[in-house]
């Protein structure tokens, strides 16, 4: 008797659909941790690469931390946007 594991609820399309859009959203965190590290003007580019490696071997988990790393970062250097808090 031929026995197919069960998937996802019991449907294997619905198993592939999920994978689809998993897929989907991984390409697309990608693309925009990569432009925003490429967009960047405080790293060098030696800093800039390794960000691209990290992004590129963890996935989702290294876009995680670079943007958790990097917000941290920019809030202890003092960004302000621009703006010039103790001038008048």
């Amino acid at each position: 008797m031929w026995c197919m594991p069960i998937d996802m609820m019991g449907f294997p399309i619905f198993g592939f659909f999920l994978w689809g859009i998993y897929f989907i959203i991984k390409i697309i965190v990608f693309i925009i941790v990569v432009i925003d590290i490429l967009r960047r003007d405080d790293l060098d580019t030696l800093e800039k690469i390794l960000w691209l490696l990290v992004v590129w071997f963890l996935g989702i988990i290294g876009a995680i931390i670079y943007y958790l790393l990097s917000k941290r970062n920019s809030k202890s250097i003092g960004d302000n946007n621009g703006k010039d808090i103790g001038s008048n």
